[in-house]
């Protein structure tokens, strides 16, 4: 690991970067610095953890919360990348983007790893459950999210609204699969507030009551531990059985969904 793959190492480099006037702290006369950049004190108050906090932090000895991380890339002013990898080398996803609407590319790395899953179906989605696209096994399969058009291709809406489909599932697991998208939903209105898309999708969601209603005024729905499993027709009268997996990658803040005989 380079020292700066790792997260403290990084946070002391950005911290001594930043001058106490670029961060808005005032000079501080006659006392002489011995550094130009932030003492751990300065920077600790700007982002209103304690110092102590922000010395293990950086020794590594903490791991921070995704909030502290943010107050620290404030205090720090960073930009929008040096934001996303501190916040990458923490563990967390991406920060929100400035104009709070749901990223709707499908990023380099995302079609990367469509082209190099050949052996099996998969998909990406955006943070609201909608398909953007899917690797060659995935459009074998006609998905009716893949094929349909609008709000229609969006994976939330076609489970809650019980839309046709020939995926069969077990009231078990559609009841574990509805609450993880309503969780999904949910935090993905919080980092995209003002996404007009998203909100009409949870309004029109909502308005229709039934178990989406239900789950969003849960405090907090929680999905079970156990894999999304889905039957799919084998063409013979059967079925097909595969296990749904989800990955998150950043930034671009997308889901690729991949489906894996058990």
């Amino acid at each position: 690991m380079r020292p700066d793959d790792d997260f403290g190492a990084t946070l002391r480099a950005f911290r001594k970067r930043v001058t106490p006037g670029a961060a808005g702290i005032p000079p501080s006369l006659p006392r002489a610095r011995r550094a130009p950049g932030l003492r751990r004190d300065e920077l600790a108050g700007r982002a209103g953890i304690s110092e102590e906090h922000l010395k293990r932090l950086e020794q590594g000895r903490r791991r921070p919360s995704a909030g502290v991380v943010d107050l620290l890339a404030t205090a720090l002013r960073l930009s929008g990348g040096e934001h996303h990898r501190l916040r990458t080398l923490a563990g967390f996803a991406a920060p929100a983007r400035d104009d709070g609407l749901v990223p709707r590319e499908v990023t380099p790395a995302a079609r990367r790893m469509l082209d190099r899953l050949t052996d099996v179906p998969a998909c990406v989605c955006d943070a609201s459950w909608t398909v953007l696209d899917g690797n060659r096994r995935w459009n074998a399969f006609g998905c009716p999210a893949g094929v349909a058009a609008g709000r229609d291709r969006n994976m939330a809406w076609r489970v809650f609204t019980e839309a046709p489909t020939d995926i069969f599932r077990t009231a078990g697991q559609l009841a574990a699969v509805r609450a993880s998208m309503v969780a999904g939903l949910r935090a993905a209105a919080d980092r995209y507030r003002t996404d007009p898309e998203l909100r009409a999708l949870i309004d029109d969601l909502y308005a229709r009551g039934g178990e989406f209603a239900r789950l969003w005024n849960e405090p907090s729905p929680v999905a079970a531990d156990d894999p999304d499993r889905l039957g799919v027709p084998d063409g013979a009268g059967g079925r097909t059985h595969f296990d749904k997996d989800v990955l998150t990658l950043t930034p671009g803040d997308l889901r690729v969904v991949v489906f894996t005989r058990p």
